[in-house]
């Protein structure tokens, strides 16, 4: 007679199927019973992060790691949580290099530098974490998971030749992607070539028309004219205290300022440059609206005037030295 699984395999089949409040409940009950039992712990931590308890998930991931200190899965699982959603990319960084000094499984060490590398990026060390997803690469160079994270990291650094290249070796390795085809359209784009931007956009858009939607397009002509709008109808001392500053409608951030500021990337929507109101340096002021990178964030044309008025406003707020509570007293959100 077969015997009865107990709560770990039990909680283990709940979380492979989804079904994760379940299987935080058999988890618990199996740390009951073996209190000093890393498994738990780590499918109690996975469990909570899927479940969107993230600091509950990395107490419970690093209560694992204390009772099996040389596990690296659960360590990585620890780098990952703490890069991808806890924003503590240091502590990342200190884990994962701890990693890449243990004599460890091939797995393990790729999965140490990839979440490095992520960390790095995030950090602004762009070759570093270049450095990091090639050293992973040689030992994996079909991996795509590495690959279009390189594409990634080339693209918002502002080497958009390069991550053209490795975008492409993607697409040989998965044509069917949305997202690979989604970035390289960003790429293209960037490098002038509209045809090939639309026809990549198209080709995501048909892969998963919920995630991916066709950019709204509309003429630089009309976006000018609803930034002038929104101008017109901002409070009297708004309007009195930007009336000397430009605000110019522009495609995108030219390559040479993502170059310059890598850990803002050529996606943003808009940038305030110069001197706030109360300085008096004499140092080129001006506000910026991004127009193709507004067009990639909203549904139709409607969320794009919104979108547009909330960019202004923002840029408006640094160049007055306000902040997003600031602008909500005012209501002007």
């Amino acid at each position: 007679m077969p015997r009865e699984p107990g709560y770990l395999e039990r909680a283990d089949a709940a979380y492979d199927a989804g079904q994760f409040e379940k299987a935080l409940e058999l988890y618990h009950k199996h740390i009951e019973l073996e209190p000093d039992a890393p498994e738990g712990y780590e499918g109690l931590g996975l469990s909570l992060w899927a479940l969107e308890r993230h600091r509950d998930a990395l107490q419970a991931l690093n209560t694992a790691q204390k009772f099996d200190p040389e596990n690296a899965g659960i360590a990585i699982n620890r780098a990952a949580l703490l890069t991808d959603v806890l924003e503590r990319h240091q502590e990342t960084v200190a884990i994962c290099e701890g990693l890449t000094r243990r004599k460890l499984k091939q797995n393990d060490v790729r999965d140490a530098r990839y979440f490095a590398a992520k960390a790095h990026f995030r950090l602004g060390n762009d070759a570093k974490a270049l450095a990091l997803l090639d050293a992973a690469l040689r030992d994996a160079p079909g991996d795509i998971e590495l690959l279009s994270w390189k594409a990634h990291v080339l693209f918002e650094s502002g080497h958009y030749e390069k991550s053209k290249l490795v975008h492409e070796k993607c697409l040989q390795l998965d044509n069917d992607d949305p997202g690979i085809w989604w970035d390289y359209g960003l790429v293209v784009e960037k490098l002038g070539d509209e045809a090939a931007a639309r026809q990549a956009f198209e080709r995501a858009h048909e892969l998963d028309p919920e995630d991916f939607q066709l950019p709204v397009t509309i003429p630089a002509k009309d976006a000018e004219r609803i930034a002038v709008r929104m101008l017109e109808e901002l409070p009297d001392d708004f309007r009195d205290a930007i009336r000397d500053v430009p605000v110019i409608v522009d495609d995108f951030p030219s390559r040479e300022f993502v170059l310059e500021n890598p850990t803002l990337g050529p996606q943003i929507l808009g940038l305030f440059t110069g001197n706030t109101h109360n300085e008096r340096q004499p140092v080129p002021t001006a506000i910026m609206i991004f127009r193709k990178n507004l067009e990639k964030i909203v549904g139709d044309r409607e969320e794009l005037v919104v979108e547009i008025r909330k960019t202004l406003l923002h840029e408006i707020g640094h160049y007055l030295g306000l902040n997003e509570d600031d602008l909500r007293e005012r209501g002007l959100e």
